[in-house]
């Protein structure tokens, strides 16, 4: 009649760390089942067993975007979809620094991928850890999941000193138009230890000499859902100092449903509850839209989702939970 499953992730978060985070996926309900409160039994369990877990946070990615705001889940990244015409892809400036590309078979990718990815993961807000089994599967290449394109090709960026700094998963389409090539390479994941690795192996839109040449889509990506506020505030870092006192309104989950006092110093925050009167009043899914830094207070004030009570808060909101990265999400469960 419905099912649903939990993957227990680590996630980063800004400032470097992670949080354990409950991977929610695989949730349906029979057609002739809906109306029932089965969805919301099953949620109701997943959050429960989350929490007796420790884990302050949950995810999903959203089958439909007016589902899960009931929920308590927020968009917390996005996705960018970058389409450019190769003849218009060249680069600004010049792309170097030593290093070379190279193509890796499937049976030695698992464990590269592994070793490159848990060392970008932390630095990179939103990120999971995966480890060795996980790519096992990613990277099984079958047949169904290549929607009609080529079989996958896997790279990986070494540099001058020949340790692994970059991997992407790519695959080709060819195709002939007024006998000429008009083929098309899709990249499907990309990822960087460093900066450097990044912009050699792709070419994204503010690397390109003529930037109207990338047509670009905007797609929600992670959904995020606090489910113990004062571990998952105090959990990130900050990148200035700051006070602020929240209201949190969250029917779903009343024990988080009351006003807390963030405080932050050096990076670090310690979040308790308070009976101050609130900076901000703000719903569960707005405060999981913020948490990651991908979403400002102003832009939620504007769309009135949050409510600033005091002189400035709604600008502190938006200086305390800025990030350093935007928060990305580059694998999916």
């Amino acid at each position: 009649m419905a099912t649903a499953g939990v993957f227990s992730f680590q996630i980063a978060v800004p400032g470097g760390r992670s949080l354990g985070c409950a991977g929610i996926t695989r949730v349906t309900v029979l057609p002739t089942h809906r109306r029932r409160g089965l969805l919301t039994a099953m949620m109701r369990r997943m959050m429960d067993d989350a929490r007796a877990r420790g884990e302050p946070l949950a995810a999903l990615f959203a089958s439909e975007a007016p589902i899960y705001g009931r929920f308590g889940y927020g968009v917390a990244a996005y996705d960018v979809q970058i389409d450019i015409v190769r003849a218009r892809s060249a680069f600004a400036q010049p792309v170097g620094g030593g290093g070379k590309v190279r193509l890796i078979d499937k049976a030695n990718a698992p464990a590269i991928f592994t070793e490159v990815w848990n060392r970008a993961q932390p630095a990179q807000p939103g990120m999971l850890r995966h480890e060795e089994s996980w790519w096992r599967h990613d990277l099984a290449d079958l047949e169904a999941w290549r929607e009609g394109l080529s079989e996958q090709y896997l790279a990986v960026y070494e540099d001058a000193g020949g340790r692994a700094q970059g991997v992407a998963q790519y695959r080709v389409k060819s195709a002939w138009t007024d006998n000429q090539a008009d083929g098309t390479l899709t990249i499907q994941r990309l990822i960087g230890v460093t900066q450097q690795a990044v912009s050699i192996l792709t070419s994204v839109r503010y690397l390109l000499r003529d930037p109207r040449a990338a047509l670009v889509k905007l797609f929600d990506s992670l959904w995020l859902r606090l489910l113990e506020v004062p571990a998952a505030l105090a959990g990130r870092r900050y990148l200035v100092p700051g006070k602020l006192t929240l209201e949190v309104r969250d029917a779903f989950c009343p024990w988080n449903q009351r006003r807390y006092r963030l405080e932050t110093s050096g990076g670090a925050a310690s979040c308790e509850a308070s009976e101050e009167e609130p900076d901000l009043v703000i719903s569960a899914e707005d405060l999981a839209a913020l948490y990651l830094g991908g979403t400002t207070a102003s832009t939620l004030a504007d769309a009135g989702r949050l409510e600033g009570r005091s002189r400035g808060a709604i600008e502190r909101a938006d200086t305390l939970f800025q990030s350093e990265r935007t928060p990305w999400c580059p694998s999916d469960f």
